[in-house]
């Protein structure tokens, strides 16, 4: 009885919860923007929309866990159909493996660009910061300042050399040298403004050191973008893209490509099926799909303009008249069913784990 009774209090939560979410878009819809900011929440709309983002991150991982724990149990007692069962999990870790390895060779290489974009940023910043008025100025003075651009930039080429030496191996792509020369162009380049850098006095910021830092922000914007091509040439060669590579384009996109060539087998099955004339309406249905057809291919079109018949003209009105009718009919419905749905989904009668039925 107790365990009833709590059973009975959950479902009652949760569908107080389910209809306290949705009302909330729902007036936030249908109400006037006044109403809205005079309620607040405009402010808050983001940070809520984010909190059921998260509710649906973790609908995906308890979805990954469902998964895992049905099909783990089917494989492990060796249940009719197992290895299916077994294919669909060694599918999902290799991916989930895969994906989380390019992932992170992805966050390194942009991370790697950025520090490199950062030079001319840097210079970027000093230049503003030399247009403020002297009292908002809480920044280092301006010779520790050009010491720290020299030593991050002297960082940076020598990372970029490194990934330079990468590029020569013997699996270099075609494309390499010319990636590699525009890399070092544009790296000799940034060195050049760092080594006058590294010669001008900086007690102040004159026409020169305004001029040479301009010239250090447009290069280093110049390398980054270099740098970021043969980053990515790099990163084709490593043994996780390759990998890749193979589950998604070479496994993945196949086993779609033979499904749908499956699913064009049943289309044409059922596309038998409807144009046997029987009725009226199928016979309607024949003509114009012989029509459409027939105004679709240039035999067709050829074989009218003898007769002087312009099958073009009447596919494109078959098309854009009677077809756009009847699809916005099938659209009106949709949207009224889904309308229906969600207002169902809403107050919790859609779920039969919420119902009287269960019982």
């Amino acid at each position: 009885m107790v365990a009833q009774d709590v059973n009975d209090a959950r479902k009652k939560l949760i569908r107080v919860f389910t209809f306290l979410g949705g009302i909330y878009f729902f007036l936030h819809f249908l109400l006037p923007e006044s109403a809205v900011s005079y309620l607040g929440w405009r402010a808050n709309h983001e940070a809520i929309s984010n909190g059921f983002i998260v509710v649906g991150a973790m609908a995906l991982g308890l979805g990954i866990f469902n998964i895992v724990r049905d099909h783990g149990a089917r494989c492990v007692f060796k249940r009719s159909g197992w290895f299916n069962s077994l294919a669909l999990l060694l599918g999902l870790s290799s991916m989930l493996f895969v994906t989380t390895g390019q992932w992170i060779n992805g966050q390194k290489n942009s991370s790697d660009v950025r520090r490199v974009r950062l030079t001319g940023e840097f210079a970027s910043r000093i230049l503003s910061d030399a247009e403020r008025p002297p009292q908002d100025r809480a920044v280092p003075p301006l010779s520790a300042r050009i010491t720290a651009l020299l030593g991050h930039q002297r960082a940076q080429a020598s990372a970029i050399e490194g990934e330079i030496a990468v590029s020569l191996g013997p699996d270099a792509p075609a494309s390499a040298p010319m990636l590699i020369g525009e890399v070092k162009s544009k790296l000799d380049a940034l060195d050049q403004d760092m080594s006058e850098i590294a010669r001008v006095p900086w007690e102040a910021l004159g026409p020169q050191q305004k001029a040479l830092l301009e010239r250090v922000a447009q290069n280093a914007t110049k390398l980054a973008s270099a740098y970021s091509l043969i980053k990515q040439a790099n990163h084709s060669r490593t043994r996780i893209h390759k990998l890749y590579t193979f589950l998604y384009d070479g496994l993945f996109n196949q086993l779609g490509s033979a499904m749908f060539a499956l699913l064009g087998v049943y289309i044409g099955a059922a596309a038998y099926r409807a144009f046997r004339v029987r009725s009226l309406e199928s016979g309607l249905m024949m003509a114009t799909a012989v029509l459409v057809m027939l105004g679709q291919i240039s035999l067709g079109e050829s074989q009218a303009a003898r007769a002087g018949v312009s099958l073009q003209d009447i596919r494109q009105w078959l098309l854009e008249v009677p077809n756009s009718a009847a699809f916005r009919a099938i659209r009106l419905g949709a949207g009224v069913a889904g309308l229906m749905l969600a207002i169902r989904m809403w107050l919790s009668i859609e779920s039969t784990s919420f119902s009287s039925r269960e019982r």
